[in-house]
């Protein structure tokens, strides 16, 4: 299409020619594809109208269709000012990609599911999140609020790592250390055994006789 020059100076002879010629440069098929979503145009309206058409109900409803992504200007969705959120599959991934102010939310009201293989491993609510499947962590974990761990005795608890702290009941004369036919084997102590009354049993450091400060002791010997 030619361009169109109109100054201010031209005559209404002029500006009808003009005009007219922009009419003609509008209806110029040779500056158009000879098709459009697919339908053969003849004018520039009808190819406006099939571009319409496709984008209401080919592209955008069914597909978008992008090639991998080899650098941050070819084959992205972007979105922000500065193109702060993209979504692009390169070689080897599908990434959504946040790079700039704020966070990236995912939010629903009715919960967002992660799913691996179809199955769901994380699922929100709204009351958190649950885990089903195996959870590991490299790093710290710590948590604010009460923990429960297992739901029945058929689970377990296994601890690799050492204690850094003290074991204290939640309330006095309340919990117990084992159970009948759940026993613990042996205690090793470096102390006291110490009741509420502040009455402590010592063990000897090195050998000798146990020494008590008001525990009584009963000991059967089997006789034979």
């Amino acid at each position: 299409m030619a361009d169109r020059n109109a100054p201010a100076s031209f005559t209404f002879e002029e500006w009808r020619v003009e005009f007219n010629q922009l009419a003609t440069d509008i209806g110029d098929i040779a500056n158009l594809p000879s098709t459009v979503n697919g339908v053969s145009v003849t004018d520039t309206l009808e190819a406006i109208k099939e571009l319409q058409n496709g984008l209401s109900t080919v592209l955008l409803p069914n597909v978008i269709d992008f090639e991998d992504s080899t650098s941050a200007s070819t084959y992205r969705i972007k979105m922000g000012i500065s193109d702060d959120l993209q979504l692009y599959h390169d070689a080897s991934n599908s990434i959504i990609k946040h790079d700039g102010t704020g966070n990236l939310n995912i939010d629903s009201t009715s919960g967002v599911n992660l799913q691996y293989g179809s199955s769901t491993k994380l699922t929100t609510n709204n009351t958190g999140i649950n885990v089903t499947g195996n959870l590991h962590a490299t790093g710290n974990i710590t948590a604010d609020g009460n923990i429960t761990l297992g739901d029945a005795d058929t689970d377990s608890v296994t601890f690799n790592a050492d204690l850094t702290s003290n074991i204290v009941p939640n309330a006095t004369n309340t919990y117990d250390l084992g159970e009948s036919g759940k026993e613990w084997r042996n205690i090793y102590l470096n102390g006291a055994l110490i009741d509420e009354n502040g009455i402590s049993m010592s063990h000897p450091t090195t050998s000798g006789v146990m020494a008590t400060e008001g525990f009584s002791i009963a000991i059967g010997v089997a006789l034979g």
